[in-house]
């Protein structure tokens, strides 16, 4: 890809990272539903490692990269899976 339109895209992937903002900020007051922030939130992280990639000259498909970011997006946080074993562990003592 020649330099000035790596640049370009770089440039296109910046603002389009601008206007997503903070999903996790949004979400967490509410403006945005569960759906909605793993949408943002994946395109945030396609964003930025295209970006990334795209800096350090790597050729780089963008809707790819989107795919796989919506499945990692869409497994459990490690918080997620904490608390999902406190309650099971709470479950289980309270049979007791």
């Amino acid at each position: 890809m020649e330099e000035d339109a790596i640049q370009t895209e770089i440039n296109g992937l910046k603002n389009l990272l601008g206007q997503i903002g903070d999903p996790v900020a949004k979400h967490a007051a509410g403006t945005i539903g569960d759906d909605e922030f793993a949408e943002l939130r994946a395109r945030q992280l396609t964003y930025t490692a295209a970006i990334d990639s795209l800096s350090k000259g790597e050729e780089v498909s963008v809707e790819s990269l989107l795919e796989q970011m919506r499945d990692v997006v869409a497994q459990p946080t490690q918080e997620e899976i904490n608390a999902a074993n406190i309650d099971y562990l709470l479950m289980l003592g309270g049979d007791e």
